[in-house]
Parts: structure tokens; C-alpha cells; sequence
């Protein structure tokens, strides 16, 4: 094939660099023009005589991976058929050329860029009014007319078509899951691209899949194509039918007694579940059951499993690799970030498929998501998980390769017996001490500092602490050491056996054992990022480091390295390379802007992509269905912490009595919510029931409020957002406190010292916003709809005293305010309520009696 197709300049280069290469192989890229020439070569990769990287992502749509084959012979390798494959994929051709580039051979052409078809904003809009698809499916009763969707829906199809970001703050009411995915959907059809929307809680998960894409779906598909969406999880979500058979088949070796009854009734449901996901069971396994069955990535053979077709995994990631809409959370997006910037892989599937357009609801949470898992954590019942698998009382993956080992009599497997029941089970009873004794002094060291507080920062002061010379120097060193000696005496037995032909139960076994000490390593390197950050190298810059107890309980320490500044990291490995990105909530701007959201993101360094930033309020008459309370004799908590607290119980009680029950009553710690239900629970538990947060499932508690229908429910901070209680229900809302991160939380101190350092004050440009963000949210659980109506009250005077207080307010729904002494607002809030029969029956029920 002639080389005519490549400019004069492109061909010099690449017979320049060949030459350079002594005639070894070189990776270039070349730009193809709607006519099929090939210009604007540049070298990606330099290799051997034989091989030559084929980099994922260094090539864009409309362009042609080159590379040389010194032999001259040009005919393509499996190699290279299945790069040329992969790349096609991609939008990117593929060839080959000789030495001396008198010679092209186009393996793939490029494909012709495509024109994408845009939106019309109008006309999406007019999807969403009375007249169209969606209304038709809901039905008029169903129907409500939201000139806000409307908006939000244009501003969005806009930002599809010119690419960009937009942020979109929608109120109450609004209905931005609609808003957005209407466009994604239209687009879908348009260009086949497909939209990835990320949420936060599994309640948005659940509304969009099992609520909200069902209508549209029947509102928009058609003869001849139907909408396809799929929701996607992380790999331990999903049961794995072969490592369920391989645990099936030994756990007599792998568990203690009683397992078995668990194992039998996850086989029994994986024959009828739709989807083999852990949320689809009825009573959730125990953790070392689940461990055992649960799909790994590292684990999987993927094409080799016999069970492949039908994998709930890869079934999984078909549908959402067909669909035009995936749903996910923020930490498999997150995941699927680390990913991307470890393999520095752009263009391919990762985690997640490839995707160019991405929807971020509830996207103020992204930050601390992203920040954990770009981060390091290890915790001691990890750690003490992990060796248990290996084994526990006799049972266990080594038990379990032992006893298969003992029936086979080879040398081979007399030589790995030998190494498995001597050096490995030696360097196990290492570990398992050393880590006992590192988390034994870590624990004593966390008790020490702070006494029952569970949080030590470790900052770099923590490298001259006397614990090390107590003996936590001694104990890291021999826990990494026993982790090693694992790793490397599981790879010496794998490497032997891999000489044989093992039977198939002994290479699941050996398989399962190196993924267990694969974890290891990761909780090794996690010991040293956290314990010994001299000369680590932190994947993206600088880390926040501490050590907690979790978990009443079962108390649980955990070590964690996070860091400190995401907002380049965000801005370069995502905001950068999406084309389309939507962030909404009902809380992006805190004093009405978005600056605060856009620097801790990263939106805001140049340049930026921004491209819209609108705040649409909500539809509903907050000055009819609504009064705020706030009284202004209630003692401060930072000055009179035992007096606000009786004050808070005090406030519930008679608020309790005014409206029936009926209350949701949400705190910023859980000792003061625990200290307030000892203190009311004797006064309500007769007439009103009490639900509180760590008494119950979190989707329990909220069951029975709804149900009741004049209970008091207590909670924390789960509870402050991601809640929907529409309805009589819930008539009264109190917020004990002002909602501020507690300054000396680990990585919230090292965001206020950063700040400090930058001459920033960090009270007023973190604290106060984050406050404002978080009131907002906790404020939006009364009105959930046009019909609600009630009231919230704020027991902290600060809100009106402080000059900080103008911006907490700002943000607020426009209700009916009561500000004054206790009695005066109760008065007010004991007016509404009569007005509109609060505290009584309704009077439809009362002309029923």
C-alpha cells in the first residue's frame, strides 16, 4: 500500500525517529483529514526490535496509531489485531509501516467523525410540560407542571451541546432528576452516547432506577427503540457463582460450624435473583460468608470461569455498557477515577465504561468521597478479617489447600505441603501477633492523648512520640516483615504448583490465597503511608493523616492517609476530560454563590470550564407552608452545653404536645442525641414512639416513622439530608444545633492550617460555608411537597446574633420567621398549627368520625 496518503513532513518525521531508534520499534500518532490524509505525526512510545507500546488513550477520535515492524513485513499480529480492535472502539485507526516508510499498511481505518446532532433546548423543554410524553405516562392526577424543570432541562441540553460544566442548584420540588435525564436520554438517542449520573445515597440510586428511568422509559421509547438504562455497583456487591461453588465445596476446611446453613441459602437465592447483587438478599450474610462468595476483580478469570455467561458481574457491566443511561455512586466513580490515573488509561473501560458525559447529583458530597478513595485507610478488623481467612481455629484457606494438598502424592505437592505447614503458618502466627501488638499500642497511645475522644491526628510531630520507642517501631517492622514473608511463601507454593497440572479445586484455592495476600500488601503499604510517611510517595500529593476507634460495639481502629488538596487532582483527571459535566443538588451555593463549591473542586483554576451557574429556586409557597422558629433565649452550646441540651429536650416536649408528635429532630453529635433520648424517653414513650438513630436500621426507623404518623424520630448526621418524608408524618422539624465540622477533625484541621498558611481565613471561607450547605440540607427535610406544611425550629440563637449568621440565613427557603423568646416563638408556631389543624385530626377524618 503506497505511503502517499502520509504528508511530506509526517513521513520525515517518522523516518527520523525510526532511524533514531537504530531501527526499533516506535509508536506514532498521525491526524487524519476528511480526505484520508495522514499529518501531524508525533512519537508516543519508543520499544524493542520485536514490541512497541500501544499506550491506551494517547491517540483521539479521528486519528491513526502508527507503529514500524523492522522485519518489514507488514502483516498484522494477533497483538496487533486485538490493539486495532480495542482502538476502532475508540473513534482511532491503526497501521503499520516499514523502516524506511515506503510502505503503509492501514490495519483499521479511521473512522469518519462523526456530526453530532444537538438539542434544542425548547424543545426538550417542552418534553417536561403538560402536553408531553412524560405527562401522558403520569397521567393529569399525576402531573405537575414545574417551570423550574423546564429550565433546569434547557440550561443542561445547552451544556450538552457546547460541552462544558454546569452547575445547577435546584430547590425542593423542583424535580432535577427529570431535568437532567430527559436530556441524557434525548442525547442518547441522538448520538449514542451514553451518560453516566453518580448519586450519593442508595435512596437517589433506587428512586432513578426502580421510579423515575421506568417513566421515561415508557414515556420515550418507541417502535423502533427502546431506552436502556442499567445500574452499576462495585465488583463486592455482586455474588460470585464460582467462588460460591469453591466455598461450597470446602467448607468444611474454610468455616466454622454454622456457615454452612448461610452458604446453602445464598445457593438457593442465586438460582432465582435477577441481578446477584448483596442488596437483593433478604437477610444479609455474615462477613466472612460474604467475603468468601463476593466478586473480586483480582480474582476473576473472567473468560476462563465456566460460570462467565452467567456472571452477575459482567452481566452487570453488558447492560452497562448498552445503556444511554448508568447509574452509579460517588465511590465507584471514585474508584473508577483512581483507576483511571494508575493506569493513566483515559479512552477504555476501567471500572466504569468509557463515558464523555457525566451527570453529578448530590454533587457537594464529591469531595470526601474522592478524597478517601484517592486516599489510604487500614483498620485492624481488615487486617484480622484477612488473616482469619487464612486461617481461624483451624479452618481457612491454608487448612483448605493442606487437605487438598494431601491427596495428591507428588513431589510438587509433598514440597508445597511441606512450605505451606512450616514457613507459611509460621509467618501467619507472626502476623497475627505483630498486628495484635501494633493495634494494641496504637490503642493505648489513642487512649492516652484523648481518653474516650476518638480521633489523634498524626502529624509529623507523631514521628519523635514516645510509642516508638515503647515498641511500635519494633512491631511495624515485624508485621511488615510476616506480611512479606506471606506474600512471598503463597507465591513460591503458586510458582511450584504452576509446574503441574492441579487440579482445578487446588488452582481456586491458590488463587483465592493470593488475593487475600494481594490485600495484605495493600494494608502494608497503607501501615507505612499513615505510620511512616518519610519517603513515601503519596499517589496525589500531600496527606492528612490520623488513627480512630470506630464502632460501638466492636470497636475497630483505623489508620488513614487522605489528601489534603483534591482540586487540581479533580480538575485534571476529571473535570478536564469530561466533555459534558452537570453538578446539582439542593445545595451547591452557600450566600447564593458557587465560588465556595467551584475552589474546593478545582472548577475555579484556570481555565475554567464553567459554563453555567444558576440557582432555581423551589416551586412551593414556604411563606404559607412553613414558619421558622428560631428562639433567642435558648443558651448557647458553646457556653452552656449542659443547659442547651436540657433546653433542647425541654423545646421537643412541648413542641411534642403542640402538634402530636410528628417531630424529626436532627443533631450534630451523637452523644447529645443520645443524652436527649435518656432525657425525654420516660416523658413520650406512652403516647408517642420514639425512634433513635443506632436503635434500628437507618430505612427501619424512617419505615415506622412514615407509618406512624406521629412519632419522634431523633438523628444524626446521615439523617440531614437524602431523606423524603412527604406528608403528615412529619410536621415539625427541629435542628438542635448549627451544623459546623468540629475544627479539630483530622482533615478539616489541615484544611483550616492550609487556608491559615495561604493568609485565608478558614472560619469564614470553609467553616461558615460548609455550615450553610449543611443547614440547607437539613432544613429541606420538612417540605417535600406542594401540600406540606409545618414548621422548623433552630435551637441556636448564634444564627442571629453572629455576624456570620446573614450567610446561613441567605440560603434558606423563604418561610414565615419567628424570632424571640421561647414563649413568644412557641405561641406563633401554636397559632400555625391550629391554622392548619396541626396537632389535631385532619378535617376530612374529623367529618369522617
Amino acid at each position: 500500500m503506497s505511503v502517499e496518503r502520509l504528508t511530506a513532513a509526517a513521513r520525515t518525521l517518522l523516518q527520523d525517529e525510526i532511524a533514531a531508534a537504530h531501527g526499533r520499534e516506535v509508536s506514532f500518532v498521525v491526524r487524519a483529514d476528511p480526505n484520508g490524509t495522514l499529518a501531524d505525526a508525533r512519537v508516543v512510545a519508543r520499544g524493542t526490535i520485536d514490541a512497541v507500546l500501544a499506550l491506551p488513550g494517547v491517540a483521539q477520535r479521528g486519528e491513526m496509531l502508527l507503529h514500524n515492524h523492522p522485519s518489514g513485513f507488514l502483516e498484522p499480529s494477533g497483538a496487533d489485531l486485538h490493539v486495532a480492535a480495542r482502538l476502532h472502539d475508540e473513534g482511532v485507526g491503526f497501521g503499520i509501516v516499514d523502516n524506511d516508510v515506503t510502505t503503509l499498511y492501514v490495519v483499521v481505518e479511521c473512522p469518519r467523525a462523526r456530526n453530532l446532532q444537538h438539542l434544542d433546548a425548547l424543545e426538550i423543554a417542552n418534553l417536561l410540560t403538560e402536553s408531553g410524553p412524560v405527562a401522558r405516562v403520569l397521567g393529569t392526577a399525576a402531573f405537575e407542571d414545574r417551570p423550574g424543570q423546564r429550565d433546569m432541562a434547557a440550561y443542561i441540553a445547552d451544556t450538552y451541546n457546547d460541552g462544558g460544566i454546569a452547575l445547577l442548584e435546584a430547590g425542593t420540588g423542583v424535580g432535577k432528576s427529570f431535568a437532567y435525564l430527559v436530556p441524557a436520554l434525548e442525547w442518547a438517542r441522538l448520538n449514542g452516547e451514553r451518560t453516566v449520573v453518580s448519586t450519593n445515597t442508595i435512596n437517589l440510586q433506587e428512586q432513578l432506577v426502580g421510579k423515575d428511568l421506568p417513566i421515561l422509559a415508557r414515556a420515550f421509547s418507541t417502535g423502533d427503540r427502546s431506552v436502556t438504562f442499567a445500574l452499576l455497583k462495585g465488583w463486592r456487591n455482586y455474588l460470585c457463582l464460582s467462588r460460591l461453588e469453591q466455598a461450597r465445596a470446602g467448607q468444611e476446611s474454610l468455616f466454622d460450624d454454622g456457615r454452612g446453613a448461610e452458604l446453602e441459602a445464598i445457593a438457593g437465592w442465586a438460582s432465582r435473583t435477577a441481578d446477584g447483587s448483596l442488596s437483593d438478599l433478604v437477610e444479609e450474610p455474615s462477613n466472612d460468608v460474604w467475603d468468601a462468595v463476593a466478586a473480586e476483580s483480582d480474582l476473576c478469570t473472567r473468560l476462563k470461569c465456566p460460570h462467565f455467561d452467567r456472571c452477575f458481574v459482567f452481566a452487570a457491566r453488558r447492560r452497562a455498557a448498552e445503556a444511554d443511561v448508568v447509574v452509579v455512586n460517588h465511590h465507584l466513580l471514585a474508584s473508577d477515577l483512581a483507576v483511571r490515573i494508575a493506569s493513566d488509561n483515559w479512552q477504555e473501560a476501567a471500572v466504569l465504561p468509557p463515558y464523555r458525559r457525566l451527570v453529578l447529583d448530590e454533587a457537594h458530597h464529591l469531595e470526601d468521597v474522592a478524597a478517601h478513595h484517592l486516599g489510604m485507610q487500614v483498620s485492624m478488623l481488615g487486617v484480622q478479617r484477612l488473616l482469619g481467612r487464612l486461617e481461624r481455629n483451624g479452618r481457612g484457606l491454608l487448612p483448605a489447600l493442606a487437605a487438598e494438598l494431601s491427596t495428591h502424592d507428588d513431589l510438587l505437592g509433598a514440597a508445597s505441603r511441606d512450605l505451606l505447614t512450616r514457613t507459611v503458618l509460621d509467618a501467619l502466627i507472626a502476623a497475627r501477633r505483630w498486628a495484635d501488638e501494633l493495634f494494641g499500642r496504637l490503642a493505648r497511645r489513642l487512649d492516652a492523648a484523648h481518653g474516650a475522644a476518638p480521633v489523634l491526628r498524626l502529624t509529623d510531630a507523631f514521628a519523635g512520640d514516645d510509642v516508638w520507642r515503647e515498641g511500635l517501631d519494633v512491631a511495624l517492622d515485624n508485621v511488615l516483615i510476616a506480611f512479606s514473608k506471606l506474600r512471598d511463601g503463597v507465591e513460591t507454593i503458586a510458582d511450584r504448583l504452576s509446574i503441574d497440572d492441579p487440579a482445578e479445586m487446588r488452582t481456586r484455592l491458590i488463587g483465592e490465597l493470593r488475593g487475600v495476600v494481594r490485600r495484605l500488601d495493600a494494608a502494608a503499604e497503607g501501615l507505612k503511608a499513615t505510620l511512616q510517611p518519610v519517603g513515601y510517595r503519596a499517589p496525589v500529593g500531600p496527606a492528612v493523616r490520623w488513627m480512630e476507634r470506630r464502632g460501638r460495639r466492636t470497636p475497630n481502629l483505623t489508620l488513614s492517609a487522605v489528601p489534603l488538596d483534591l482540586a487540581p487532582v479533580l480538575k485534571e483527571a476529571l473535570f478536564d476530560r469530561v466533555e459534558t459535566v452537570v453538578l446539582t443538588s439542593a445545595t451547591l451555593a452557600a450566600g447564593g454563590e458557587f465560588t465556595f463549591l467551584e475552589e474546593r473542586l478545582g472548577l475555579s483554576l484556570p481555565p475554567s470550564r464553567v459554563t453555567v451557574r444558576e440557582i432555581l429556586p423551589s416551586p412551593f409557597d414556604f411563606g404559607a407552608q412553613c414558619v421558622f422558629g428560631i428562639p433567642t433565649d435558648i443558651p448557647e452550646p458553646r457556653d452552656d452545653e449542659s443547659g442547651h441540651g436540657a433546653a433542647v429536650a425541654r423545646v421537643l416536649l412541648e413542641l411534642a404536645h403542640a402538634s402530636d408528635g410528628g417531630i424529626f429532630a436532627l443533631f450534630t453529635s451523637h452523644g447529645q442525641l443520645r443524652r436527649t433520648a435518656d432525657s425525654i424517653r420516660g416523658s413520650v414513650a406512652a403516647r408517642w414512639p420514639l425512634l433513635v438513630q443506632g436503635e434500628g436500621q437507618r430505612d427501619q426507623l424512617l419505615r415506622r416513622f412514615r407509618d406512624a404518623g406521629s412519632a419522634i424520630l431523633l438523628g444524626t448526621d446521615s439523617f440531614w439530608e437524602g431523606v423524603d418524608v412527604p406528608g403528615r408524618a412529619l410536621r415539625v422539624l427541629i435542628l438542635a444545633k448549627l451544623p459546623f465540622k468540629v475544627p479539630s477533625e483530622p482533615l478539616t484541621a489541615a484544611r483550616l492550617e492550609r487556608l491559615t498558611e495561604a493568609g485565608v481565613d478558614g472560619f469564614t471561607h470553609y467553616l461558615v460555608p460548609l455550615a450553610a450547605l449543611k443547614l440547607k440540607q437539613g432544613f429541606g427535610r420538612l417540605i417535600r411537597t406542594k401540600s406540606d406544611v409545618g414548621a422548623v425550629v433552630l435551637l441556636d440563637r448564634r444564627v442571629v446574633t453572629k455576624r456570620y449568621g446573614a450567610t446561613l440565613l441567605e440560603g434558606l427557603p423563604p418561610a414565615a420567621r419567628a424570632i424571640g423568646n421561647w414563649p413568644e416563638v412557641r405561641q406563633e408556631l401554636e397559632e400555625f398549627f391550629a391554622m392548619h389543624s396541626i396537632g389535631a385530626l385532619p378535617p376530612a377524618s374529623q367529618a369522617g368520625r
